[in-house]
């Protein structure tokens, strides 16, 4: 009988495994610094269960924890409310914006505009596949003139029918998302006589994908890992040993400087072998 994993208890354990396998020296010389950001990032995991109808209720969560990222044993639910940005999210974004030369006024207001316009959305995820990490954005008009879009809380949540015992790759995968919410949650921040239906479209698919490249990254990892320590796995076929073994004999190793860049060459690569799903 497959585990019931809308239990806090199954949840925790899940996130335990993540925890120890992030911590191993073979997946830590693999990912370089990044392990440890991901490592981060499972410590902030905090298992929640849906009722009968898939609604997730974790404003009491995130409320005493408010940089949390709830774990949910499903890939289909609906969270009510709680989807602003955290304040981690809130100070990544102001030195974002300090940096593109805003000042501190506009700073001071982006967080109440956020949180008015979360204040009546709700998010509903509704994804057929392993596990999933949504965030719900939204476009903030500056003062200056300028247009962001930013991501919200993130969310992980686990297809009950998948997850195997050992298979903390796809939790992995996921988490890798999480830390990009995290760290860089302002999509993009551009002038409005910029924002072009073109150019967005072509930013938001580079965007994407360089995500992608990181995430499939660590999962790679996790499962080489997995394969080498519990028993063989068939991995040639699977989509993240595709993915990787391309970017690495592009980019290089996942601890280069540029190693999740996205240029012609790479992506030309990706299509020619059947992979441009991953971000189109």
């Amino acid at each position: 009988m497959a585990p019931d994993i809308n239990s806090l208890a199954e949840l925790g354990r899940i996130q335990e495994q993540l925890i120890a396998t992030l911590d191993r020296p073979q997946v830590i010389d693999q990912l370089g610094g990044l392990a440890l950001e991901l490592s981060e990032v499972a410590q902030k995991l905090h298992p929640v269960t849906y009722n009968r109808d898939g609604i997730v209720n974790a404003d009491e969560l995130l409320a005493s924890y408010p940089n949390s990222i709830p774990l949910v044993g499903n890939t289909k639910f609906t969270s009510h409310f709680k989807l602003a940005p955290t304040p981690m999210q809130f100070e990544a974004m102001g030195s974002k914006l300090a940096h593109e030369g805003y000042g501190e006024a506009v700073i001071r207001q982006l967080g109440s505009v956020l949180d008015n316009k979360y204040s009546s959305k709700k998010m509903e995820t509704n994804y057929a596949g392993l596990a999933v990490c949504p965030s719900l954005a939204t476009y903030v008009t500056l003062a200056q003139g300028g247009v962001l879009c930013a991501a919200g809380q993130p969310y992980i949540g686990m297809n009950l029918t998948h997850i195997q015992p050992l298979n903390v790759a796809v939790v992995a995968h996921e988490a890798a998302h999480a830390l990009d919410y995290i760290k860089h949650p302002l999509l993009y921040v551009c002038d409005k006589e910029d924002l072009s239906a073109a150019t967005l479209a072509d930013f938001k698919s580079h965007l994407k994908l360089a995500r992608e490249l990181k995430a499939y990254a660590v999962s790679d990892c996790v499962e080489q890992y997995l394969a080498e320590t519990h028993g063989s796995m068939e991995r040639a076929m699977l989509a993240s040993r595709r993915v990787e073994a391309i970017r690495q004999e592009v980019n290089g190793p996942v601890t280069a400087k540029d190693a999740f860049a996205v240029h012609d060459d790479l992506v030309k690569r990706l299509i020619a072998a059947g992979l441009g799903h991953i971000y189109q």
